[in-house]
Order: structure tokens, then C-alpha cells, then sequence
């Protein structure tokens, strides 16, 4: 999915700059952009990089699970002792 959203923008960019150089040029950018997305470098790059961004946001939801249950436990452990009052 986030590949496509790159891929769309990167083709409207591509559009955008081919608009304003003319016809020919926007084919050109167009036929490079499609041959670079067909390149199975390309593809390999692309499966790391979703790998790697699954495997980040994993970490990222474990962080903040942990994170959350640290916080319940904190607040826990703050309403079953009574407060004190300074003086």
C-alpha cells in the first residue's frame, strides 16, 4: 500500500515536471519511472524496505503496549496508597 502511495506521488511529481517541459519530456519521465518500477532491483529494495517498516512498527506497538501497561500499573499502584498532604 505505502508503495503505491510512492508510486502515485512520485508519478504525479513526474507529471507536474513533465507538464511544464512539454509532451516529449513528460513520455520520457513517464517510460524511465515505469522501466526504474519494473527493475527487479527495484522490487528487491521495495520487499526490504516494507520488511523492514513491518518490523517497526511492530517494535513500535510493543513499545508503547509496554509503555501503556507501565502506566496502568503506576496509576494502580498511585490510587490504592493515600495521598499526602505538604504541609
Amino acid at each position: 500500500m505505502r508503495f503505491k502511495t510512492g508510486l502515485l506521488v512520485g508519478f504525479g511529481a513526474g507529471y507536474v515536471l513533465g507538464a511544464r517541459a512539454g509532451r516529449e519530456r513528460y513520455e520520457q519521465i513517464r517510460r524511465v519511472a515505469s522501466q526504474a518500477a519494473a527493475h527487479p532491483a527495484v522490487d528487491q529494495l521495495v520487499r526490504q524496505a516494507v520488511g523492514v517498516v513491518d518490523l517497526a512498527r511492530e517494535l513500535a506497538a510493543r513499545t508503547l503496549d509496554q509503555g501503556a501497561g507501565f502506566l496502568r500499573d503506576l496509576a494502580g499502584s498511585r490510587a490504592e496508597t493515600p495521598q499526602r498532604r505538604s504541609a
